[in-house]
């Protein structure tokens, strides 16, 4: 897998998120990326400990934007989080 990207679904407690991983030979590590949760990357020295990371990380970005009374859409437009009964949205 060595520079090949490859997508991954990672399932958590709060959805499922599509990840891409790949190894980075100068770092020997697994390096991740969550597309659809801006800032959230993280890395492994193994491809099943870069996806345990992975899982941790998104748990952890979800649970910190339900602490601070924002909302998160999963991959499969799963809502996370409460709304607020003031606001109404779509999900496109």
């Amino acid at each position: 897998m060595d520079s090949v990207k490859k997508e991954f679904v990672i399932k958590t407690k709060n959805g499922s998120y599509r990840v891409i991983i790949w190894r980075d030979k100068s770092d020997k590590a697994y390096l991740v990326k969550v597309p659809s949760l801006p800032g959230v990357v993280t890395f492994g020295k193994s491809l099943a400990e870069a996806k345990k990371m992975a899982k941790d990380a998104i748990e952890l970005y979800c649970d910190c934007q339900a602490d601070e009374g924002k909302i998160v859409v999963d991959d499969e437009r799963r809502v996370v989080g409460k709304l607020p009964k003031s606001h109404v949205f779509s999900v496109k």
